[in-house]
């Protein structure tokens, strides 16, 4: 039997009656159980938390009868140190404003259902995020297989190398390709959602980037070579900064607007066109696949500008690496292209055709 493993830090007695009748109804409807387990103070709580093994956690903000916020400390400590969902449920959740929600940490009153609550934990429990990113998850699994398959055949040259960041780089990169790899030894397919890293990662605007310039949306395609940071001397020896490149390349991202633009002229949509725009059948466009739309994107490698570094942009996202080689490849040979005289070539072929 399945087990979803929910920490509950709540110091009610008529709330953790709730809980309780709650969990028990989710489990007379679900194959996936949950198991509570419950800590009624600060000090349970926080001991608690030093297990990673939970799925879920549901704090309460006032755990005493003191004016401290003692639940907020606790969430300080899962936010910083502990990857599990939060839910913050509470009657005073204006307290905590600071707080910003986002994916995995949620504020809920005491006032809402609590088998909406237990839904949407048992949704984020169903996509694996918990159980994989746990020291006995899927992710420790293959790191002890990378550990043993292959550091173990090859460390002699890390020990000479000893550097521990080019080290962890190498470890990603065989975890990478474990990952790229299905069962049965096939490439694995990947999600749409792969496609993008959001918010971007580097410090800094980077090959890749989707940004955004006065509601318009643009992709970097400036070569890394050219935006990375580089250090010259100076005529006093000083080292200062500086890029290769002045301004950064810019293709336009427009709305896939597939309705319109994959209709015949009598307004007829056509599955044949929307194909072609996907699979990138015409070297003008790129398509990307949906992001903050429903519809996805198409890169226009006509529409281009160019604006330097100091300009006001927003990052979105960054375009994972195994795509965004494919898209540089693509916009290079699009503009590689010399094409040749004709002559007439239809002659040729009416030749060809008769001679049958």
């Amino acid at each position: 039997m399945e087990i979803l493993n929910l920490l509950i830090i709540e110091d009610e007695d008529t709330q953790l009656q709730v809980y309780n009748d709650s969990i028990d109804q989710f489990n007379k409807k679900n194959e996936i159980k949950i198991k509570q387990t419950i800590c009624k103070n600060f000090e349970e709580g926080e001991s608690a938390l030093k297990s990673p093994f939970y799925d879920a956690a549901l704090i309460d903000l006032k755990l005493s009868n003191s004016d401290d916020l003692e639940g907020k400390k606790l969430v300080e400590t899962v936010y910083k140190k502990i990857r599990i969902p939060i839910f913050i449920v509470s009657g005073s959740i204006a307290q905590i404003d600071d707080i910003p929600e986002n994916a995995l940490l949620k504020k809920r009153l005491r006032t809402e259902l609590m088998s909406g609550i237990l839904s949407e934990i048992f949704d984020i429990y169903k996509t694996g995020i918990t159980s994989f990113l746990r020291p006995d998850g899927l992710m420790d699994q293959k790191l002890t297989e990378i550990f043993w398959n292959n550091l173990s055949q090859d460390l002699s040259i890390w020990i000479k190398h000893n550097n521990q960041s080019t080290l962890l780089r190498y470890i990603l990169s065989h975890f990478h390709e474990y990952l790229e790899i299905n069962t049965d030894g096939d490439f694995e397919e990947y999600h749409q959602q792969e496609f993008y890293l959001s918010p971007p990662i580097k410090k800094n605007p980077h090959t890749g980037d989707l940004i955004q310039i006065e509601n318009r949306l643009y992709l970097i395609l400036t070569p890394a070579c050219d935006i990375i940071i580089n250090y010259k001397k100076d005529e006093n020896g000083k080292l200062i900064p500086f890029r290769k490149a002045e301004n950064l390349i810019l293709a336009a991202v427009k709305e896939f607007d597939y309705k319109v633009i994959c209709a015949d002229k009598n307004k007829v949509l056509q599955k044949g066109k929307i194909k072609e725009y996907v699979k990138n059948a015409s070297l003008r466009y790129h398509y990307l696949p949906p992001f903050k739309n429903e519809n996805g994107y198409l890169i226009d490698f006509q529409d281009l500008s160019s604006v330097s570094f100091n300009t006001d942009f927003k990052r979105e996202a960054t375009i994972s690496s195994p795509f965004i080689k494919d898209i540089i490849s693509r916009f290079a040979n699009y503009y590689s292209r010399q094409g040749q005289p004709t002559y007439k070539q239809d002659l040729l072929v009416d030749y060809l055709f008769d001679k049958k």
